[in-house]
Protein backbone atom coordinates (compact mmCIF):
# COMPACT_ATOMS: atom_id res chain seq x y z
CA UNK A 1 0.00 0.00 0.00
CA UNK A 2 1.71 3.41 -1.38
CA UNK A 3 2.49 5.48 1.20
CA UNK A 4 1.77 8.91 2.37
CA UNK A 5 4.77 10.62 1.10
CA UNK A 6 4.80 8.79 -2.55
CA UNK A 7 0.60 9.63 -3.27
CA UNK A 8 1.46 13.61 -2.21
CA UNK A 9 4.47 13.19 -5.06
CA UNK A 10 2.20 12.53 -7.66
CA UNK A 11 -0.24 14.39 -6.69
CA UNK A 12 1.88 17.18 -7.23
CA UNK A 13 3.56 15.97 -10.59
CA UNK A 14 -0.31 15.19 -11.64
CA UNK A 15 -0.95 19.45 -10.49
CA UNK A 16 2.16 20.28 -12.30
CA UNK A 17 1.25 18.39 -15.93
CA UNK A 18 -2.16 20.25 -15.89
CA UNK A 19 -1.01 23.29 -15.00
CA UNK A 20 1.88 22.60 -18.49
CA UNK A 21 -0.79 21.76 -20.75
CA UNK A 22 -3.01 25.07 -19.56
CA UNK A 23 0.32 27.02 -19.78
CA UNK A 24 0.47 25.61 -23.47
CA UNK A 25 -3.38 25.69 -24.14
CA UNK A 26 -3.06 29.02 -23.38
CA UNK A 27 0.07 29.68 -25.54
CA UNK A 28 -1.51 28.49 -28.57
CA UNK A 29 -4.66 30.54 -28.56
CA UNK A 30 -2.57 33.57 -27.35
CA UNK A 31 -0.62 33.23 -30.59
CA UNK A 32 -3.95 32.77 -32.75
CA UNK A 33 -5.69 35.67 -31.88
CA UNK A 34 -3.32 37.92 -30.86
CA UNK A 35 -1.22 40.24 -33.18
CA UNK A 36 2.51 38.93 -34.46
CA UNK A 37 4.83 41.02 -35.47
CA UNK A 38 5.28 40.92 -38.99
CA UNK A 39 8.50 41.61 -41.06
CA UNK A 40 8.39 42.70 -45.09
CA UNK A 41 11.26 43.42 -47.65
CA UNK A 42 10.03 44.30 -51.31
CA UNK A 43 11.88 42.88 -54.08
CA UNK A 44 14.37 45.33 -55.56
CA UNK A 45 13.16 46.23 -59.28
CA UNK A 46 13.62 49.69 -61.86
CA UNK A 47 11.60 50.24 -65.00
CA UNK A 48 13.73 51.38 -67.75
CA UNK A 49 12.47 53.23 -70.70
CA UNK A 50 14.15 52.37 -73.78
CA UNK A 51 15.68 55.61 -75.49
CA UNK A 52 13.70 56.26 -78.82
CA UNK A 53 16.05 55.56 -81.70
CA UNK A 54 15.88 56.70 -85.59
CA UNK A 55 13.36 55.10 -87.90
CA UNK A 56 14.12 53.74 -91.41
CA UNK A 57 12.59 53.14 -93.89
CA UNK A 58 14.31 51.77 -97.35
CA UNK A 59 13.59 52.41 -100.83
CA UNK A 60 14.44 49.20 -103.58
CA UNK A 61 15.67 52.24 -105.89
CA UNK A 62 16.09 51.20 -109.81
CA UNK A 63 14.67 48.18 -112.10
CA UNK A 64 17.18 46.36 -112.92
CA UNK A 65 18.15 44.60 -116.12
CA UNK A 66 19.34 40.84 -116.02
CA UNK A 67 22.13 39.74 -118.31
CA UNK A 68 22.22 43.49 -120.26
CA UNK A 69 26.37 42.85 -120.37
CA UNK A 70 27.05 40.22 -122.56
CA UNK A 71 30.14 39.49 -120.53
CA UNK A 72 28.20 38.88 -117.87
CA UNK A 73 24.88 36.45 -118.18
CA UNK A 74 24.26 36.30 -114.62
CA UNK A 75 24.60 39.98 -113.59
CA UNK A 76 22.02 42.75 -113.36
CA UNK A 77 21.98 46.96 -114.54
CA UNK A 78 19.67 49.36 -114.08
CA UNK A 79 18.55 51.13 -117.20
CA UNK A 80 16.57 54.27 -115.52
CA UNK A 81 15.87 56.64 -112.65
CA UNK A 82 13.41 56.11 -109.78
CA UNK A 83 10.98 59.33 -109.02
CA UNK A 84 10.49 59.21 -105.35
CA UNK A 85 8.40 61.22 -102.02
CA UNK A 86 9.05 60.98 -98.69
CA UNK A 87 7.81 63.08 -95.92
CA UNK A 88 7.34 63.07 -91.69
CA UNK A 89 4.77 64.54 -89.61
CA UNK A 90 7.32 66.32 -87.65
CA UNK A 91 11.26 66.79 -88.17
CA UNK A 92 13.43 66.44 -91.24
CA UNK A 93 13.47 63.07 -93.37
CA UNK A 94 17.38 62.71 -94.53
CA UNK A 95 17.83 60.38 -97.22
CA UNK A 96 21.38 57.86 -97.84
CA UNK A 97 22.60 55.67 -100.09
CA UNK A 98 23.09 51.71 -99.59
CA UNK A 99 25.81 50.27 -101.91
CA UNK A 100 24.40 48.25 -104.75
CA UNK A 101 26.94 46.02 -105.17
CA UNK A 102 25.12 43.68 -107.86
CA UNK A 103 24.51 46.41 -110.07
CA UNK A 104 26.69 47.18 -112.93
CA UNK A 105 25.14 50.59 -113.52
CA UNK A 106 24.82 52.08 -110.43
CA UNK A 107 26.76 54.94 -110.64
CA UNK A 108 24.48 56.20 -113.79
CA UNK A 109 21.21 55.33 -112.28
CA UNK A 110 21.03 55.37 -108.38
CA UNK A 111 21.05 53.32 -105.98
CA UNK A 112 18.79 51.57 -103.08
CA UNK A 113 18.05 54.50 -100.77
CA UNK A 114 17.80 54.85 -96.80
CA UNK A 115 15.01 57.77 -95.75
CA UNK A 116 16.12 58.12 -91.57
CA UNK A 117 13.69 59.96 -89.39
CA UNK A 118 15.86 61.16 -85.98
CA UNK A 119 14.55 60.87 -82.75
CA UNK A 120 14.24 63.70 -80.61
CA UNK A 121 15.26 63.99 -76.92
CA UNK A 122 12.27 63.07 -74.62
CA UNK A 123 9.98 61.69 -77.43
CA UNK A 124 6.91 59.68 -76.01
CA UNK A 125 5.29 59.31 -79.38
CA UNK A 126 7.37 59.09 -82.77
CA UNK A 127 5.86 61.19 -85.82
CA UNK A 128 4.82 59.55 -88.58
CA UNK A 129 7.49 58.88 -92.03
CA UNK A 130 6.51 57.13 -94.88
CA UNK A 131 8.35 57.31 -98.48
CA UNK A 132 7.20 55.10 -102.03
CA UNK A 133 8.79 55.59 -105.73
CA UNK A 134 7.77 54.67 -109.21
CA UNK A 135 9.37 54.35 -112.70
CA UNK A 136 8.07 53.68 -115.77
CA UNK A 137 10.27 51.66 -118.36
CA UNK A 138 9.99 51.83 -121.79
CA UNK A 139 12.99 49.36 -122.90
CA UNK A 140 12.58 47.01 -125.99
CA UNK A 141 12.37 43.71 -123.97
CA UNK A 142 11.37 45.94 -120.22
CA UNK A 143 8.31 48.03 -120.28
CA UNK A 144 5.39 49.11 -117.75
CA UNK A 145 4.87 50.58 -114.67
CA UNK A 146 6.37 49.70 -111.03
CA UNK A 147 5.66 51.06 -107.82
CA UNK A 148 6.18 50.46 -104.07
CA UNK A 149 6.69 51.71 -100.87
CA UNK A 150 9.66 52.67 -98.73
CA UNK A 151 9.54 49.83 -96.28
CA UNK A 152 11.12 48.83 -92.66
CA UNK A 153 13.48 45.78 -92.36
CA UNK A 154 12.40 42.77 -91.28
CA UNK A 155 13.59 39.40 -89.87
CA UNK A 156 10.62 38.04 -91.87
CA UNK A 157 9.14 38.49 -94.97
CA UNK A 158 6.90 36.60 -97.66
CA UNK A 159 6.76 38.04 -101.04
CA UNK A 160 3.55 36.68 -102.87
CA UNK A 161 4.57 37.42 -106.10
CA UNK A 162 6.93 36.14 -109.38
CA UNK A 163 7.48 33.95 -112.03
CA UNK A 164 9.79 31.47 -113.43
CA UNK A 165 8.08 30.83 -116.70
CA UNK A 166 9.09 30.55 -120.02
CA UNK A 167 9.69 34.44 -121.09
CA UNK A 168 9.36 35.85 -117.22
CA UNK A 169 12.24 36.70 -115.09
CA UNK A 170 12.16 37.26 -111.37
CA UNK A 171 14.60 39.06 -108.69
CA UNK A 172 15.03 39.08 -105.49
CA UNK A 173 16.10 42.26 -103.94
CA UNK A 174 17.77 42.00 -100.31
CA UNK A 175 18.62 45.45 -98.95
CA UNK A 176 20.40 45.65 -95.67
CA UNK A 177 20.06 49.49 -93.92
CA UNK A 178 21.50 48.13 -91.15
CA UNK A 179 25.24 48.13 -88.91
CA UNK A 180 25.04 44.28 -88.85
CA UNK A 181 26.16 41.80 -91.81
CA UNK A 182 22.67 39.97 -92.34
CA UNK A 183 22.94 35.99 -93.00
CA UNK A 184 19.22 35.17 -95.21
CA UNK A 185 17.80 32.08 -95.59
CA UNK A 186 15.57 31.46 -98.89
CA UNK A 187 13.09 29.03 -98.67
CA UNK A 188 10.60 29.19 -101.87
CA UNK A 189 7.30 27.48 -102.92
CA UNK A 190 5.81 26.55 -105.96
CA UNK A 191 2.72 24.81 -107.86
CA UNK A 192 4.39 21.67 -106.99
CA UNK A 193 4.99 21.87 -103.36
CA UNK A 194 8.13 22.98 -101.25
CA UNK A 195 11.28 23.89 -103.45
CA UNK A 196 15.02 22.36 -102.07
CA UNK A 197 17.19 24.43 -102.89
CA UNK A 198 20.75 24.14 -100.86
CA UNK A 199 21.97 27.57 -102.02
CA UNK A 200 19.34 29.48 -100.94
CA UNK A 201 20.53 29.34 -97.38
CA UNK A 202 23.29 31.43 -95.58
CA UNK A 203 23.12 34.09 -98.27
CA UNK A 204 25.29 37.11 -97.15
CA UNK A 205 24.34 40.52 -97.24
CA UNK A 206 26.54 43.44 -95.89
CA UNK A 207 25.74 46.04 -93.74
CA UNK A 208 24.69 49.14 -96.05
CA UNK A 209 24.25 46.91 -98.88
CA UNK A 210 21.64 45.36 -101.75
CA UNK A 211 22.12 42.15 -103.31
CA UNK A 212 20.27 40.48 -106.23
CA UNK A 213 19.66 36.86 -106.34
CA UNK A 214 17.78 35.56 -109.47
CA UNK A 215 15.00 33.23 -108.30
CA UNK A 216 15.45 31.58 -111.03
CA UNK A 217 18.95 29.92 -109.80
CA UNK A 218 16.81 28.64 -106.60
CA UNK A 219 13.92 27.28 -108.26
CA UNK A 220 13.91 27.27 -112.24
CA UNK A 221 10.67 26.50 -113.96
CA UNK A 222 8.47 27.31 -110.68
CA UNK A 223 5.41 29.02 -112.86
CA UNK A 224 3.89 30.52 -109.25
CA UNK A 225 6.20 31.29 -106.82
CA UNK A 226 6.20 31.97 -103.00
CA UNK A 227 9.37 33.40 -100.96
CA UNK A 228 9.86 33.19 -97.74
CA UNK A 229 13.00 35.30 -96.34
CA UNK A 230 14.31 34.86 -93.18
CA UNK A 231 17.42 37.36 -91.84
CA UNK A 232 19.96 36.03 -89.17
CA UNK A 233 22.12 38.99 -87.58
CA UNK A 234 21.10 42.27 -89.53
CA UNK A 235 17.49 42.87 -90.69
CA UNK A 236 16.64 43.35 -94.36
CA UNK A 237 13.90 44.63 -96.98
CA UNK A 238 13.04 42.19 -99.23
CA UNK A 239 11.30 43.09 -102.49
CA UNK A 240 10.63 41.13 -105.94
CA UNK A 241 10.78 42.92 -109.46
CA UNK A 242 9.01 40.06 -112.06
CA UNK A 243 9.24 40.98 -115.73
CA UNK A 244 7.28 39.67 -118.35
CA UNK A 245 8.23 39.15 -122.42
CA UNK A 246 5.59 37.84 -124.61
CA UNK A 247 6.78 36.35 -127.60
CA UNK A 248 8.91 39.35 -128.79
CA UNK A 249 7.00 42.09 -126.77
CA UNK A 250 7.39 43.17 -123.43
CA UNK A 251 4.49 42.03 -121.28
CA UNK A 252 5.07 44.96 -118.23
CA UNK A 253 7.31 44.84 -114.55
CA UNK A 254 6.55 45.00 -111.49
CA UNK A 255 8.02 46.05 -108.04
CA UNK A 256 6.24 43.77 -105.27
CA UNK A 257 6.78 44.54 -101.75
CA UNK A 258 6.26 42.09 -98.83
CA UNK A 259 2.48 40.78 -98.21
CA UNK A 260 1.48 40.08 -94.45
CA UNK A 261 2.57 37.77 -92.46
CA UNK A 262 0.59 34.54 -92.72
CA UNK A 263 -2.84 34.47 -90.80
CA UNK A 264 -6.50 32.84 -91.21
CA UNK A 265 -7.76 36.40 -92.11
CA UNK A 266 -6.25 38.48 -94.87
CA UNK A 267 -7.30 41.78 -96.49
CA UNK A 268 -6.38 43.16 -100.20
CA UNK A 269 -7.64 46.83 -100.52
CA UNK A 270 -7.72 48.24 -103.87
CA UNK A 271 -7.60 45.47 -106.26
CA UNK A 272 -7.84 47.50 -109.42
CA UNK A 273 -9.33 45.30 -112.98
CA UNK A 274 -9.17 47.26 -115.94
CA UNK A 275 -9.05 46.22 -119.66
CA UNK A 276 -10.54 42.73 -118.64
CA UNK A 277 -11.23 41.79 -122.08
CA UNK A 278 -8.38 43.07 -123.70
CA UNK A 279 -6.02 41.14 -121.52
CA UNK A 280 -8.18 37.97 -121.90
CA UNK A 281 -7.89 38.30 -125.59
CA UNK A 282 -3.91 38.58 -125.35
CA UNK A 283 -3.87 35.22 -124.45
CA UNK A 284 -4.74 33.62 -127.53
CA UNK A 285 -6.45 31.15 -125.77
CA UNK A 286 -2.81 29.81 -125.00
CA UNK A 287 -2.11 28.13 -121.77
CA UNK A 288 1.25 30.26 -121.85
CA UNK A 289 -0.52 33.05 -120.77
CA UNK A 290 -2.82 32.09 -118.89
CA UNK A 291 -1.40 34.65 -116.20
CA UNK A 292 -3.06 37.74 -118.05
CA UNK A 293 -6.49 36.56 -116.17
CA UNK A 294 -6.78 38.14 -112.48
CA UNK A 295 -5.76 35.29 -109.94
CA UNK A 296 -5.38 34.99 -106.19
CA UNK A 297 -2.43 33.36 -105.25
CA UNK A 298 -2.47 31.50 -102.26
CA UNK A 299 0.20 29.31 -100.35
CA UNK A 300 -0.47 27.35 -97.33
CA UNK A 301 2.88 27.04 -94.88
CA UNK A 302 1.84 24.71 -92.51
CA UNK A 303 1.58 21.23 -92.78
CA UNK A 304 -2.59 21.37 -92.73
CA UNK A 305 -4.75 21.35 -95.60
CA UNK A 306 -7.11 24.49 -95.62
CA UNK A 307 -10.47 25.55 -96.68
CA UNK A 308 -10.37 29.01 -98.27
CA UNK A 309 -12.82 31.71 -98.45
CA UNK A 310 -12.71 34.32 -100.77
CA UNK A 311 -14.92 37.32 -100.43
CA UNK A 312 -15.05 40.39 -103.10
CA UNK A 313 -16.57 43.66 -102.95
CA UNK A 314 -16.66 46.34 -105.12
CA UNK A 315 -15.68 50.06 -104.06
CA UNK A 316 -17.85 52.74 -103.54
CA UNK A 317 -18.89 54.37 -106.76
CA UNK A 318 -17.06 51.74 -108.97
CA UNK A 319 -18.70 49.44 -111.26
CA UNK A 320 -19.41 45.83 -110.39
CA UNK A 321 -21.14 43.36 -107.62
CA UNK A 322 -20.07 41.65 -104.84
CA UNK A 323 -19.34 38.07 -105.34
CA UNK A 324 -17.28 35.11 -103.79
CA UNK A 325 -14.97 31.52 -104.30
CA UNK A 326 -13.91 29.15 -102.28
CA UNK A 327 -10.98 26.35 -102.48
CA UNK A 328 -9.55 23.61 -100.51
CA UNK A 329 -6.00 24.12 -100.59
CA UNK A 330 -2.98 21.24 -99.89
CA UNK A 331 -0.09 22.54 -97.66
CA UNK A 332 3.27 23.96 -98.54
CA UNK A 333 1.91 24.10 -102.06
CA UNK A 334 0.58 27.03 -104.13
CA UNK A 335 -2.60 27.95 -105.64
CA UNK A 336 -3.97 30.23 -108.03
CA UNK A 337 -7.79 30.74 -107.43
CA UNK A 338 -9.41 32.75 -111.02
CA UNK A 339 -10.67 36.02 -110.22
CA UNK A 340 -12.00 35.92 -114.11
CA UNK A 341 -15.63 36.52 -113.25
CA UNK A 342 -14.76 40.38 -112.72
CA UNK A 343 -15.79 43.61 -114.63
CA UNK A 344 -13.71 46.60 -114.34
CA UNK A 345 -13.61 48.18 -111.40
CA UNK A 346 -11.83 48.37 -107.83
CA UNK A 347 -12.52 45.77 -105.32
CA UNK A 348 -11.49 44.84 -101.69
CA UNK A 349 -10.78 40.95 -101.03
CA UNK A 350 -11.61 39.32 -97.65
CA UNK A 351 -9.81 35.74 -97.56
CA UNK A 352 -10.94 33.65 -94.45
CA UNK A 353 -9.17 30.32 -93.88
CA UNK A 354 -8.92 27.53 -90.73
CA UNK A 355 -5.81 27.74 -91.12
CA UNK A 356 -2.87 30.34 -91.64
CA UNK A 357 -2.40 31.48 -95.04
CA UNK A 358 -0.18 34.30 -97.61
CA UNK A 359 -2.11 35.80 -100.22
CA UNK A 360 -1.65 38.20 -103.21
CA UNK A 361 -3.78 38.78 -106.13
CA UNK A 362 -2.62 39.94 -109.82
CA UNK A 363 -4.40 41.86 -112.55
CA UNK A 364 -3.44 42.48 -115.81
CA UNK A 365 -4.19 45.60 -118.47
CA UNK A 366 -3.45 45.55 -122.25
CA UNK A 367 -3.83 48.73 -124.61
CA UNK A 368 -2.55 49.13 -128.18
CA UNK A 369 0.64 47.64 -127.91
CA UNK A 370 1.60 48.20 -124.43
CA UNK A 371 0.87 45.65 -121.43
CA UNK A 372 1.51 45.72 -118.06
CA UNK A 373 0.40 43.73 -114.76
CA UNK A 374 -0.03 44.58 -110.94
CA UNK A 375 0.51 42.28 -108.02
CA UNK A 376 -1.86 43.65 -104.75
CA UNK A 377 -0.91 42.64 -101.37
CA UNK A 378 -2.55 41.69 -98.28
CA UNK A 379 -1.91 44.48 -95.59
CA UNK A 380 -2.28 44.77 -91.95
CA UNK A 381 -4.76 47.46 -90.05
CA UNK A 382 -3.95 50.64 -89.48
CA UNK A 383 -3.69 52.47 -86.37
CA UNK A 384 -4.32 56.46 -85.54
CA UNK A 385 -3.40 58.60 -88.12
CA UNK A 386 -1.72 56.94 -90.93
CA UNK A 387 0.69 58.99 -93.52
CA UNK A 388 0.42 57.85 -97.39
CA UNK A 389 3.17 58.59 -99.70
CA UNK A 390 2.15 58.86 -103.69
CA UNK A 391 5.21 59.21 -105.63
CA UNK A 392 4.20 60.73 -109.25
CA UNK A 393 2.60 58.79 -111.70
CA UNK A 394 -0.65 57.95 -113.98
CA UNK A 395 -4.43 57.80 -112.05
CA UNK A 396 -3.15 57.32 -108.36
CA UNK A 397 -5.79 56.55 -106.16
CA UNK A 398 -5.39 56.14 -102.20
CA UNK A 399 -7.76 52.92 -101.45
CA UNK A 400 -9.23 52.92 -97.74
CA UNK A 401 -11.41 49.82 -97.00
CA UNK A 402 -13.23 49.63 -93.79
CA UNK A 403 -13.76 45.87 -93.21
CA UNK A 404 -15.21 46.68 -89.83
CA UNK A 405 -19.20 46.70 -88.10
CA UNK A 406 -18.84 50.56 -87.48
CA UNK A 407 -18.66 53.36 -89.80
CA UNK A 408 -15.29 55.48 -89.56
CA UNK A 409 -14.86 58.61 -90.12
CA UNK A 410 -11.76 60.33 -91.45
CA UNK A 411 -10.26 63.55 -92.52
CA UNK A 412 -7.90 62.93 -95.59
CA UNK A 413 -5.70 65.82 -96.93
CA UNK A 414 -2.16 66.89 -98.65
CA UNK A 415 0.87 67.15 -96.00
CA UNK A 416 3.36 67.71 -98.30
CA UNK A 417 4.54 70.93 -99.13
CA UNK A 418 3.26 72.22 -102.23
CA UNK A 419 0.96 69.59 -102.74
CA UNK A 420 -2.55 70.45 -103.96
CA UNK A 421 -3.52 67.41 -102.62
CA UNK A 422 -6.34 65.17 -103.22
CA UNK A 423 -9.04 65.85 -105.71
CA UNK A 424 -12.22 67.21 -104.29
CA UNK A 425 -11.00 65.77 -100.95
CA UNK A 426 -8.41 67.96 -99.43
CA UNK A 427 -8.57 68.15 -95.89
CA UNK A 428 -11.83 66.76 -95.83
CA UNK A 429 -13.57 64.58 -93.58
CA UNK A 430 -15.58 61.83 -95.10
CA UNK A 431 -17.51 59.13 -93.94
CA UNK A 432 -15.62 55.16 -94.91
CA UNK A 433 -19.91 52.78 -94.25
CA UNK A 434 -18.95 49.50 -92.59
CA UNK A 435 -17.71 46.57 -94.78
CA UNK A 436 -17.21 49.11 -97.37
CA UNK A 437 -14.06 50.43 -99.12
CA UNK A 438 -13.63 54.33 -101.07
CA UNK A 439 -10.87 55.39 -103.23
CA UNK A 440 -10.03 58.82 -103.10
CA UNK A 441 -8.08 60.10 -106.73
CA UNK A 442 -4.64 62.25 -105.77
CA UNK A 443 -3.23 64.37 -108.78
CA UNK A 444 -0.13 65.05 -106.79
CA UNK A 445 2.98 63.55 -105.89
CA UNK A 446 2.90 64.30 -101.91
CA UNK A 447 2.53 62.49 -99.02
CA UNK A 448 -0.92 62.68 -97.97
CA UNK A 449 -2.56 62.45 -94.00
CA UNK A 450 -5.07 60.08 -93.29
CA UNK A 451 -6.30 60.94 -89.55
CA UNK A 452 -7.85 58.69 -87.14
CA UNK A 453 -7.61 55.41 -89.57
CA UNK A 454 -7.52 52.71 -86.66
CA UNK A 455 -8.96 49.51 -88.11
CA UNK A 456 -8.94 50.70 -91.87
CA UNK A 457 -7.00 48.49 -94.75
CA UNK A 458 -5.46 51.14 -97.39
CA UNK A 459 -3.13 50.64 -100.14
CA UNK A 460 -2.07 53.17 -103.37
CA UNK A 461 -2.78 52.15 -106.65
CA UNK A 462 -1.91 53.65 -110.49
CA UNK A 463 -3.92 53.19 -113.71
CA UNK A 464 -2.72 54.60 -117.37
CA UNK A 465 -2.93 53.03 -120.59
CA UNK A 466 -1.37 49.83 -120.83
CA UNK A 467 0.19 50.84 -117.33
CA UNK A 468 -0.77 49.50 -113.70
CA UNK A 469 0.81 49.11 -110.50
CA UNK A 470 0.40 48.94 -106.43
CA UNK A 471 1.51 48.67 -103.03
CA UNK A 472 0.36 48.55 -99.62
CA UNK A 473 0.14 51.22 -97.15
CA UNK A 474 1.71 49.67 -93.39
CA UNK A 475 1.50 50.92 -89.65
CA UNK A 476 4.66 51.64 -87.93
CA UNK A 477 6.03 48.94 -86.44
CA UNK A 478 5.45 48.53 -82.38
CA UNK A 479 8.34 50.40 -80.57
CA UNK A 480 9.87 48.78 -77.46
CA UNK A 481 7.82 49.01 -74.15
CA UNK A 482 8.84 49.88 -70.47
CA UNK A 483 10.17 46.61 -69.04
CA UNK A 484 10.71 46.33 -65.43
CA UNK A 485 14.42 44.59 -64.57
CA UNK A 486 15.08 42.76 -61.28
CA UNK A 487 18.35 42.22 -60.14
CA UNK A 488 19.65 38.65 -58.97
Amino acid sequence: MPSKRSVAQSSVRAVIGIVGIAVAGASIIAATWLPLPSFTSATPSKTVSPVPTDQQRVCPGPLLELAADSTNATGSSAFGSVSSVKGSSSGSVTSSPLKAVDDAKAKSYGVPRVLTLAAEAGQTTPPLMAGAQTQTAAEDDLAGLAASGCGEASRSSWLVAGSNDLGQTSLLLLSNPTAVQASVDVSLYGESGQVEAPGARGILVDAGTQRVVPLSGIGPNVKAPVVHVESHGGSVLASLQQSVVRGLDPGGVELASATAAPATHQIIPGMTVSGTAAAAGGSGGSETYSDTAPALRVLVPGDKAATVRVGIVAEKGTVGGGSSATATLQPKTVQEIPLDRLVDGAFTLTIDSNEPVVVAARTSVSADKAADFAWFDASRALRGDALVPVSKGPGAVVHLANPTAKDVSVTFGASGSGASAASGASGKSMTIPANTSIGVPVSEASTYTVTDATGLFASVSYAGSGLSSSFPIEPPGALASPITVYPR
